[in-house]
């Protein structure tokens, strides 16, 4: 895996994600290939800016260098490796949920000195952020979890129904193109993030007719609110 390494710090992150391309081969989200290797880039990119900023160490596992034929295997493969460099606690997160910011990353940190398990959970049953200690982490449970489903979020859990538990506020994964364009809508007019999206919402694959005008009437009836922008 590549890392920023820092080993007096007993907390690393890890962006646990697939790069551009292939998440484009596996999450066609616009109509173009080559729209969408752009957008899956915005996205990795954006994700490891907002851990960088925290200052925490941090590892990215993706398809180059993760071991194992499941996800299941995959994932637990790579935090046993950081868990084996000396790191007591570990941060896991992706690079499709366009609403994590800096202060979750750091909420999980603090929840993680109290708590065995920190979990972000997404609206439809996942988990956008799951922390970790080494102490209590069993490998082969963790392994036959039933990842990429809505039933992450319970049988994370259940697997820590003994330990103590620390719960983020929910957010939303994006993984099609109707989340993200809800996802469009709770970033601030101001974000830079957000016109990259509107940009790729106009080249998206409408359903039809009322969806895309819906989009463009959304957009331009609020972009003169004088009010507070969408948290």
């Amino acid at each position: 895996m590549n890392s920023k390494k820092d080993y007096s710090i007993t907390t690393a992150i890890l962006l646990f994600a697939q790069t551009e391309k292939t998440e484009s081969t596996l999450k066609p989200i616009v109509s173009s290939w080559k729209q969408n290797v752009l957008l899956w880039k915005k996205l990795n990119d954006k994700v490891v800016k907002t851990i960088q900023k925290t200052q925490i160490p941090y590892f990215i596992s993706n398809e180059t260098n993760q071991v194992g034929s499941t996800f299941g295997e995959k994932i637990t493969q790579s935090i046993e490796e950081i868990f084996a460099i000396g790191f007591e606690k570990i941060i896991v997160v992706g690079n499709d949920c366009i609403a994590l910011k800096v202060q979750h990353l750091l909420q999980a940190e603090r929840d993680l000195q109290s708590n065995h398990l920190v979990i972000g959970a997404d609206y439809s049953g996942g988990a956008y952020l799951i922390g970790l200690t080494k102490s209590k982490f069993k490998a082969e449970p963790f392994r036959t979890i039933p990842w990429q489903t809505k039933k992450v979020f319970s049988a994370l859990q259940n697997l820590y129904n003994t330990q103590a538990i620390g719960f983020l506020p929910s957010l939303g994964d994006c993984n099609s193109a109707s989340d993200f364009k809800k996802a469009l809508y709770h970033l601030p007019y101001f974000s830079a993030l957000k016109k990259i999206l509107l940009s790729f919402l106009f080249v998206f694959k409408q359903q039809d007719k009322f969806e895309s005008n819906f989009i463009v009437n959304h957009y331009y009836t609020t972009r003169f609110n004088k009010g507070s922008p969408f948290l």
